[in-house]
């Protein structure tokens, strides 16, 4: 029954955003670092080749991988050089994190602050990688990228829907819910489901796709629902830090099976704020790409 469940808000989804013009699409950068990655063949010198072959890109991948956010004590002046030390994944959630901000930075008309919320979404990034570390989990550069887009479906209903999401950030206000609970109240489905389903457009990583559409309901998702409880986890903790906006008014109930999945105690939860406060002041650079 809940797979059929999914499966409706999926084809809701997709008929609500089928009708929409210029909805984006996965960048053609990207596109063809897919392409040369599906090959086990593919060298670093070939990435760094196209990578290098458009110089906005590369020089944004430079200035993330010499910033705090990776602390090398020598400065990287290739990218060659980069995606030897970070590997291919690496290079590519950094690609595809400032492919992102490019997608959404020119809209001006918007329902809330754009600057503030990107303050939330990388601090929500940041925070993911503190949590993975604690609780041991290995897909830190995934979980970066995750807590970094949780959220895109706010920006999607924002840009092509602006009308209807002003109806939804108002009632959310006036019932005093989360947005998400406007959200499905309104069209049958939230911004994580709307993320999602964008991203699985774009081909990208069924883990980064179940986590987006799951991070206020991690124990939704089966195959990914550590994960799901990290990115969940984080956005509770940076709205506790208060970086950002992530446009709900207020801090999101912490899901208890997301809780147990962690095994974390209530005594980790001081130093986890204590660490994801400097990691979060690391991560700044990423704010560049939104300017």
């Amino acid at each position: 029954m809940a797979d059929k469940t999914q499966e409706e808000i999926q084809e809701r989804v997709k008929k609500l955003l089928s009708k929409i013009q210029g909805l984006p699409t996965l960048p053609s950068m990207l596109i063809k670092i897919n392409q040369l990655l599906l090959n086990p063949r593919t060298s670093a010198k070939e990435v760094a080749q196209l990578i290098t072959s458009d110089p906005a890109i590369a020089s944004k991948v430079l200035r993330v991988v010499n910033s705090s956010f990776y602390g090398f004590p020598n400065r990287i002046t290739t990218v060659t050089h980069a995606i030897v030390i970070l590997g291919f994944n690496s290079i590519k959630s950094i690609v595809l994190s400032s492919s992102i901000f490019d997608v959404f930075k020119k809209e001006t008309k918007s329902a809330f602050d754009r600057e503030a919320f990107w303050k939330h979404c990388v601090a929500c990034g940041a925070t993911a990688k503190v949590v993975a570390d604690r609780v041991g989990e290995k897909a830190v550069e995934e979980l970066f990228l995750a807590g970094l887009l949780h959220d895109i479906g706010k920006i999607v209903l924002d840009h092509f829907l602006h009308p209807a999401f002003l109806e939804i950030l108002h009632d959310a206000q006036e019932r005093n819910v989360m947005l998400c609970e406007a959200e499905r109240k309104r069209f049958g489905f939230t911004h994580g489901e709307i993320g999602a389903w964008m991203f699985s457009q774009w081909n990208l990583s069924k883990a980064l796709i179940d986590t987006v559409r799951c991070h206020h309901h991690p124990s939704t998702t089966r195959k990914h629902r550590k994960m799901a409880a990290i990115v969940h986890l984080s956005d509770i903790l940076v709205r506790t830090l208060g970086h950002g906006d992530g446009v709900d008014r207020f801090i999101p109930p912490l899901d208890e099976e997301a809780w147990k999945e962690l095994g974390l105690e209530v005594e980790d939860f001081d130093d986890l704020l204590e660490e994801s406060a400097a990691e979060i002041e690391r991560a700044s650079v990423f704010l560049d790409f939104a300017k």
